[in-house]
């Protein structure tokens, strides 16, 4: 098996998180696999964004917009139309990553991202398929609020995913077991996954498995959890564990030696660079 570089947000020392020419600028270096997130719009649109509203300083004027007057904050975009959240800019520069370029652009709807990823591959005689690991950004004390319950959510987001004709170049995770539940009863075609935060135990993530209802066929940790016990134990289950957010060369390298499957990183192009992810 391949160790797996997945592209976090997308090819982020380059172009701002979840946008387009992040994705698109991660398949150009030769990723594979897609790491995204999704939320949902007052409309029942799939959007890519990280978080389920609008704030500065990424996301503080309308695109166009010829006014100097603040945008206010923490705009939940499950309260706006897509439109809405279309009208606001999220390509500015995040100063952590000092080689991002600022561009124009909007959170993109996920249909979007699946149709420009693969016409760029396509336009330039790509080689291999695009893997696409989709985040439902869920969480049990916001349903109604930042979005649907988990039933309707998985429904929109299964949906999409059948309309885009890539039910199998696509993956699905969340922190939250009640929409992943809901997504694998609904299409078993999908590949599901959950993830694992920096603070849960073994016998928590163990737990977790035992309640799920199905063998996910991933388990995504926070690096800091990774250790050969881990691995053996998923390993031993049947699940495959590729963990986040792995940024450093010697961590990337370290996740390896401890029996990772692959790592979700900021960085991919410093994990291609490194050629002994691949003996």
């Amino acid at each position: 098996m391949t160790f797996e570089i997945q592209a976090h947000r997308g090819a982020r020392s380059f172009f701002p998180e979840n946008t387009l020419q992040a994705f698109c600028k991660a398949a150009e270096l030769g990723v594979r696999v897609l790491e995204l997130d999704l939320v949902v719009s007052r409309d029942s649109r799939i959007v890519v964004s990280h978080d389920p509203w609008l704030s500065p300083p990424s996301s503080c004027d309308p695109l166009d917009r010829q006014s100097g007057d603040p945008t206010p904050a923490c705009l939940t975009i499950y309260e706006m139309d897509y439109a809405e959240v279309a009208a606001f800019d999220c390509g500015m520069a995040d100063s952590s990553f000092p080689d991002q370029k600022r561009v124009k652009a909007c959170k993109p709807l996920l249909s979007e991202v699946f149709a420009a990823v693969e016409a760029t591959m396509a336009s330039a005689s790509m080689t291999g398929r695009m893997t696409y690991n989709l985040e439902i950004k869920s969480w049990p004390e916001r349903d109604g609020a930042f979005h649907p319950a988990p039933e309707r959510y998985a429904q929109l987001v299964v949906q999409e995913v059948r309309a885009s004709g890539l039910v199998d170049f696509v993956r699905i995770q969340s922190f939250d077991d009640r929409v992943v539940r809901e997504v694998w009863k609904i299409e078993r075609g999908l590949s599901c996954g959950i993830l694992v935060d920096e603070g849960d135990s073994l016998d928590k993530i163990e737990t977790r498995l035992d309640n799920l209802g199905f063998l996910p066929r991933y388990v995504n940790p926070h690096y800091s959890l990774v250790d050969r016990r881990l691995a053996g134990i998923l390993h031993e289950r049947g699940a495959g564990m590729i963990p986040w957010t792995v940024n450093r060369p010697e961590e990337m390298l370290s996740m390896k030696r401890l029996g990772a499957d692959g790592i979700i990183t900021d960085f991919p192009e410093k994990a291609l660079a490194l050629p002994e992810l691949f003996d």
